[in-house]
């Protein structure tokens, strides 16, 4: 019987063969796989009662989606200025890989008639765009709750509506509050690197809009902004603390990943010295 190391690593080595295409492999970057999401979703079939051909088949056409909004993800973030023709031949292929990706889950699950995780698969597609949009857009969130609410969708939304669906909340909770967790530890490793990050961008529009905050200096508005991020991340770790304890059961390997999360989290917090 395999075991969560042995089914990720053949998980991770069907993904990558389903995905390979040699024409996009030569302009573009290998498509990275979120190896945290991928744990999850086994979390969660590993507890259904599904054979292992449909569980792999799940997961594989969820993980092509997640890379699917990842690669059209990497488009959305580089295009500002002029582009040079070979910078523009390169986006015009992202924007190809991304839309490959997305048919390669589509026609996995329509090979074998499944028309109700296309349907899930899908509704997660369209929400977690639709509060991407949200958290770009200008002036759309206006409380913390909502921003953290924001993140957790464009983060988990493929393991969340796949765990409504199989009744099982306590894959949600975990995979919400780990998924948050990790997004806000990227959103400061990038603040402590270059200084940008839209979640500071929106905590700052947030705590300092154009009626208010007029004569505070400006340190002391960005010490005002880095202490309510960090009040986020930890709230954040405290709910990942309180969401492991609602599952049943954890695989050990999961449990310690989870663990080192954790463990990386706590050392970056009230943490602003800059790195490189």
């Amino acid at each position: 019987m395999l075991n969560i190391t042995d089914d990720i690593r053949q998980l991770k080595r069907l993904i990558e063969t389903k995905a390979q295409h040699p024409y996009l492999l030569k302009y573009i970057q290998k498509p990275s796989l979120d190896e945290d999401k991928l744990m999850l979703l086994w979390g969660l079939f590993n507890d259904l009662d599904v054979t292992s051909e449909k569980r792999n088949q799940y997961i594989i056409s969820t993980m092509l989606v997640q890379i699917a909004l990842d690669t059209h993800e990497i488009v959305s973030n580089s295009g500002e200025g002029i582009e040079s023709p070979e910078v523009l031949k390169n986006r015009q292929l992202q924007v190809l890989a991304g839309d490959y990706y997305s048919g390669l889950y589509y026609q996995g699950l329509a090979s074998i008639g499944n028309v109700d995780m296309i349907r899930i698969l899908s509704s997660a597609i369209k929400k977690i765009n639709d509060n991407k949009i949200i958290l770009y857009q200008q002036g759309s969130i206006h409380d913390v709750p909502t921003l953290l609410m924001t993140l957790k969708a464009i983060e988990a939304s493929l393991i969340q509506k796949l765990a409504n669906y199989y009744n099982e909340p306590a894959w949600i909770e975990i995979s919400e509050d780990l998924l948050l967790l990790k997004r806000l530890h990227a959103e400061k490793s990038g603040y402590m690197k270059s200084g940008e990050s839209i979640v500071f961008d929106v905590l700052r529009e947030m705590l300092f809009d154009d009626s208010i905050g007029g004569d505070v200096p400006i340190s002391e508005k960005e010490e005002q902004v880095r202490t309510q991020f960090d009040k986020c991340l930890r709230d954040a770790r405290q709910s990942v603390e309180r969401s492991m304890r609602k599952l049943a059961k954890l695989d050990d390997e999961l449990l310690e990943r989870v663990k080192t999360i954790l463990e990386q989290t706590e050392s970056m917090a009230n943490s602003y010295v800059k790195e490189g």
